[in-house]
């Protein structure tokens, strides 16, 4: 584009208050906003319709405004965009068309600029492709212009700004009501034609519609597969991730589990010891009176012979009668207690084990405890 087109006048007044008279298309109220006059809103929905099977250019004719700190931009005229050429199928924008579009500027509306373009793209939607992004970005330099798309067959449109460095969509505009006679005097002067076409073209067209729809719902659907495809990749990669982490949770508990058991066994064997401890403790605790009554027997000969000599010289033997202990009714058991030392305590031997058992009826002689109200018998 010739440097002379590249000096747009695009400036931003302040606007003092927004127009009145409006009607909100979509969600308009965030960030910057589009307000685009009624008269110019009908001429292009007529333009992009008047060809239902090709694609076509215009310009919007607008000013860019302040207000509160966004960005206003109003669209007050539309210029058909003629002298395009068709590049690889894409219909694209020539010096021919600039020179078209600021004579038409400069006789219609002399106080705009060329704020953004429209194109549109018959059963295309409203689809951003590559092309456009190309286009928009070498022909029209300022940040502030954006691209409006327009499908004549679904009857769909949006607009498409700059947001951080590339084209975002709009989710919506205003149009608003006012006198408008720069719009007014340009579509006298260029109307918008009908296209005339006979049953056969009209067939043929029909069928370039559902080939370019096919088509773009194959664009559509490898899409979606790739999306798909990459989803279920990630998908894939966590769920080894939790196999992972699964198993080394497993070996952490295993290793677990065998410490537990060691210890149990170790306890185990811990308990064993203690048990044959007890036994062998309460074992010695029975047989603790049984050197004592050697020794006594050893006293008792010792005092009954009165002189050894005598003794040996006569060898007759001596028996002594040793008065037992006065045996109570009742014994109170204490500590280190068993029946065979309460029966050596009170009857000097313990043959009295059996009758004791027998008058308390005890069936375990080792199973007494302290404090146990013990009856005794008579010897």
């Amino acid at each position: 584009m010739n440097e002379n087109y590249k000096n747009n006048n695009i400036y931003l007044d302040k606007l003092d208050s927004l127009p009145k008279n409006v009607r909100q298309i979509g969600d308009a109220r965030e960030g910057n906003r589009i307000y685009m006059e009624d008269y110019v809103c009908s001429y292009l929905q007529q333009f992009a319709a008047e060809k239902k099977t090709s694609e076509r250019i215009a310009f919007l004719i607008g000013k860019y405004y302040t207000y509160n700190g966004d960005v206003i931009v109003t669209i007050d005229g539309a210029v058909q965009g003629d002298f395009t050429e068709k590049v690889n199928g894409d219909l694209c924008i020539t010096e021919s068309t600039w020179y078209h579009v600021y004579e038409k500027i400069r006789k219609y509306f002399e106080d705009y600029s060329v704020v953004g373009w429209m194109y549109t793209q018959p059963g295309y939607g409203i689809l951003l492709t590559s092309f456009l992004k190309e286009h928009h970005s070498k022909n029209f330099m300022d940040d502030k212009q954006i691209l409006y798309i327009v499908d004549p067959l679904e009857k769909e449109d949006s607009f498409y700004t700059w947001e951080k460095g590339e084209l975002k969509e709009k989710k919506g505009y205003y149009i608003y009501y006012d006198k408008n006679p720069s719009m007014h005097n340009y579509m006298l002067e260029n109307k918008t034609k009908s296209e005339e076409m006979n049953e056969p073209d009209i067939d043929e067209n029909k069928d370039i519609i559902k080939i370019f729809r096919r088509k773009d719902q194959q664009k559509k659907d490898e899409a979606y597969q790739k999306k798909f495809i990459n989803m279920l990749s990630i998908l894939c990669g966590g769920l080894v991730l939790i196999c992972l982490v699964m198993g080394i949770g497993l070996l952490n508990n295993i290793e677990e589990l065998n410490n537990v058991k060691t210890a149990m066994n170790t306890m185990t064997e811990k308990y064993n010891n203690i048990k044959k401890e007890v036994i062998n403790l309460e074992n010695k605790n029975e047989n603790v009176y049984e050197p004592a009554n050697e020794e006594n027997n050893d006293v008792e000969e010792t005092e009954t012979t009165g002189d050894t000599k005598v003794n040996d010289q006569t060898d007759i033997p001596h028996t002594t009668t040793i008065a037992p202990v006065e045996v109570p009714s009742t014994y109170a058991v204490q500590a280190g207690d068993s029946l065979n030392t309460i029966s050596q305590k009170f009857y000097n031997n313990k043959d009295m084990v059996p009758a004791i058992q027998e008058l308390n009826d005890i069936t375990d002689k080792h199973k007494i405890y302290i404090g146990q109200e013990i009856k005794l018998p008579k010897p």
